[in-house]
């Protein structure tokens, strides 16, 4: 073998050690990130199109962020981003963006009118197609006065904020995203449109038969139905 040859297969082997170094080094970041759960909102997203992940990534932040504000403080995309930072990690064809932001930068953007959110403050993360389903029974299906209650307010800051009262009351146990938990199918779950941040249903958990029951419509469903690209989701459980 030549000695060009050698020296080329020593360059190449070199590079990917560096990149895979690195890539290490990264998630090692991310992971100190997820575990500070009480210094730092974080998400991520990924999505074949590098811009789509950033954005759609911040957005998702942007959940748990605006949900520790008030109507009228409610921050955008855009108010966001210039605070935030972002740790890119290529997933084959794929493109995934983490995004992290300090709780106390989070006071200070667009005036400082949020409060500071209570350590591990829980809420989501997930997105919409609302399927079209139909009750089984031939009498209406009414949803019980908590469903009601939840879908009659509607967005999913003041959500947040009523899960949080309810909790303080002791008629709620725990709430918090999808992405806190390994396995929710154990859990019933709120599903938002990521763009309108309306609750677009609610899910019980999953049934001896696989599926969930819509609450709202009494018809059986799943969180399939529902693109994560489109919808965030809250998990919780009644006392």
């Amino acid at each position: 073998m030549s000695r060009n040859v050698i020296s080329i297969i020593a360059a190449i082997f070199c590079v990917t050690s560096v990149i895979a170094q690195n890539k290490t080094t990264l998630l090692q970041r991310i992971n100190e990130i997820k575990s500070q759960n009480e210094f730092y909102f974080w998400d991520q997203y990924t999505h074949p199109n590098a811009d789509t992940a950033k954005i759609g990534a911040t957005k998702r932040l942007l959940l748990d962020v605006n949900s520790n504000r008030s109507d009228d403080a409610q921050l955008s995309v855009e108010e966001v981003m210039p605070h935030a930072s972002y740790i890119n990690i290529d997933r084959g064809n794929l493109k995934q963006y983490f995004v992290y932001l300090k709780k106390t930068d989070a006071i200070a953007i667009g005036g400082g009118s949020a409060t500071l959110p209570v350590a591990n403050t829980p809420v989501v993360g997930v997105p919409i197609n609302t399927p079209a389903v139909t009750p089984s029974s031939q009498r209406p299906f009414v949803p019980d006065a908590f469903v009601q209650r939840i879908m009659d307010t509607k967005y999913f800051v003041r959500v947040c904020k009523l899960l949080r009262s309810l909790q303080t009351q002791g008629q709620i146990l725990q709430f918090g995203k999808l992405k806190d938990v390994e396995d929710y199918s154990s859990l019933d779950l709120i599903l938002f449109d990521m763009q309108s941040q309306q609750i677009v249903t609610m899910l019980s958990p999953v049934t001896a038969t696989g599926s969930r029951t819509n609450v709202v419509n009494g018809s059986e469903d799943s969180l399939d139905n529902y693109p994560t690209n489109m919808t965030a989701a809250i998990w919780y459980i009644k006392k």
